[in-house]
């Protein structure tokens, strides 16, 4: 891919898509957020080629970036949504408003230790392998002495719990 290869880049493509998608919009409910997140990734990717690091999990490495990519078009479209409705208003009144976002971002967070620690021992443990450590699921398998579908059926299920609880405790 480093010397141009659009097969190589294509194949690239065609085996994390899925993976990328079915990732993401678990955790991020926007069906064309992520999509667009993903192709710009991996435009990135082709633009940038030759400046990419070696990486041992490309998996990881790619989640990454889409996450990233997400974040930082939910973080602009918030910046677009408020300079947008307050144009007009003072400095003092952006403040008050960074504190609003900044207190609810706090919420937020507790909504997801308290979410967090409603999963079971099994399902903690393999949402903190599979999201912060971007194992694969062969991986966290092999590391639970159990089959890798036992460990994806843990992840959806927890979550599937996260979600629940988050929709009750942080209605959108």
């Amino acid at each position: 891919m480093l010397a141009g290869d659009a097969d190589a880049m294509k194949e690239l493509y065609n085996n994390f898509y899925q993976y990328l998608f079915s990732n993401n919009f678990a955790v991020y409910p926007y069906r064309e957020l992520v999509k667009d997140c993903i192709h710009e990734t991996f435009l990135s990717i082709w633009v940038n080629r030759e400046k990419l690091p070696q990486v041992s999990s490309v998996g990881g490495y790619l989640n990454t970036c889409v996450r990233r990519k997400i974040m930082d078009a939910l973080r602009k479209e918030s910046l677009e949504n408020k300079r947008h409705t307050s144009e007009a208003e003072s400095q003092e009144c952006s403040y008050e408003e960074a504190m609003i976002a900044f207190q609810e971002h706090e919420a937020t967070g507790k909504i997801l230790k308290e979410a967090f620690a409603q999963l079971t021992p099994k399902q903690k443990e393999v949402i903190r392998l599979r999201f912060f450590e971007n194992r694969n699921y062969d991986e966290i398998a092999a590391l639970s002495n159990c089959e890798a579908r036992t460990i994806y059926n843990r992840v959806y299920e927890a979550i599937e719990r996260l979600r629940r609880y988050f929709s009750i405790k942080h209605p959108f």
